[in-house]
């Protein structure tokens, strides 16, 4: 997992991320993201794409743990404040449905330990396949969020 502010992206200590999350992650920076519409944008067919989501944060307990194998997320933060729960995969971790054949996540009930990560506007996390994340969810008062999710297939790592 990566977690990180965009305004540093030129900065000395984003120098050693892949070229391919770097890329995308200026990439969104050079975009006006406010501007576009919710829905799926590509960029590189099927291996590099965009979506564009609004929506209400929940309360945790709302939400699921997640996962992918086929892509790696990067969550970037456009309007409101958001709480994203992380966890490092393991063995004690269960899962509670597994779509990762057929739609590429599988969902998990809640761990012992997760780490809660708040994300204000332009500020971004990189979630890997052993990395478990809780998108969506609310701070201390639920509210609408603007948010973009590359999708970057592993193939490309």
């Amino acid at each position: 997992m990566i977690f990180g502010d965009s305004s540093k992206l030129a900065t000395r200590e984003f120098e050693i991320v892949h070229p391919v999350l770097r890329e995308a992650l200026l990439r969104l920076e050079r975009t006006d993201l406010k501007a576009l519409a919710p829905g799926k944008y590509e960029w590189d067919g099927d291996r590099v794409f965009l979506l564009i989501q609004e929506l209400e944060t929940a309360p945790k307990t709302d939400k699921k743990l997640e996962s992918h194998e086929r892509y790696v997320d990067i969550q970037y933060l456009i309007d409101g404040e958001e709480v994203i729960g992380y966890a490092r995969r393991s063995s004690d971790h269960i899962v509670c449905q597994d779509e990762l054949e057929s739609k590429d996540f599988a969902l998990y009930e809640d761990p012992a330990v997760e780490m809660d990560l708040l994300l204000k506007p332009g500020m971004f996390a990189v979630f890997f396949p052993a990395d478990l994340h809780r998108p969506g969810v609310s701070g201390i008062v639920p509210g609408k969020i603007k948010k973009a999710v590359v999708k970057i297939s592993c193939d490309l790592l």
